[in-house]
């Protein structure tokens, strides 16, 4: 049996501004719940929940990874969150793609009716564009694949990549 499998971890990359809004917004929520704590005791309650409401739901969202697992000619990507939870994104059959190009490419421009879904690192110069029918609908799947996954999906979908 000739199966090709192949699994490519990649980091979103967070813009610098992110952490500095989110440290700034947790030091002004927690001088404000200070301040009115000491006025209404109910605050005190009040900041502990939306304290606990913010770590469980706002910070696994700050650090992303993607994992893309090629299997034959089934992609499959997952949402590693926190590197504690993994969620799985999509699964697509790359046969069914129709093309692929640089996300940097100028073909990108001309693709505004379609559901995009970013799990790229957020490089527009390292990522690709794969456009592809997916339940009825068009979908416009942003990756950032390495040489080798790139030259498997070649392999797999060459029509695409013309």
């Amino acid at each position: 049996m000739n199966d090709t499998f192949y699994e490519l971890l990649v980091k979103k990359i967070k813009p610098d501004t992110n952490a500095i809004m989110l440290s700034a917004v947790n030091i002004i929520a927690i001088v404000f719940f200070l301040v009115l704590s000491i006025y209404i005791q109910f605050a005190i309650i009040l900041s502990v929940g939306l304290g606990f409401v913010f770590y469980y739901f706002v910070y696994p969202k700050i650090s992303v990874e993607y994992e893309y697992s090629l299997l034959n000619a089934d992609l499959t990507i997952d949402a590693i969150y926190n590197k504690t939870k993994r969620k799985n994104l999509l699964n697509i059959d790359i046969k069914t793609l129709e093309t692929a190009f640089p996300a940097s490419s100028p073909k990108m421009n001309g693709k505004r009716n379609v559901k995009k879904i970013d799990c790229s690192t957020g490089d527009l110069n390292t990522s690709y564009s794969l456009f592809l029918p997916q339940n009825g609908e068009n979908i416009l799947l942003l990756i950032t694949p390495d040489d080798k996954m790139l030259d498997m999906l070649k392999r797999i979908a060459p029509r695409a990549f013309m």
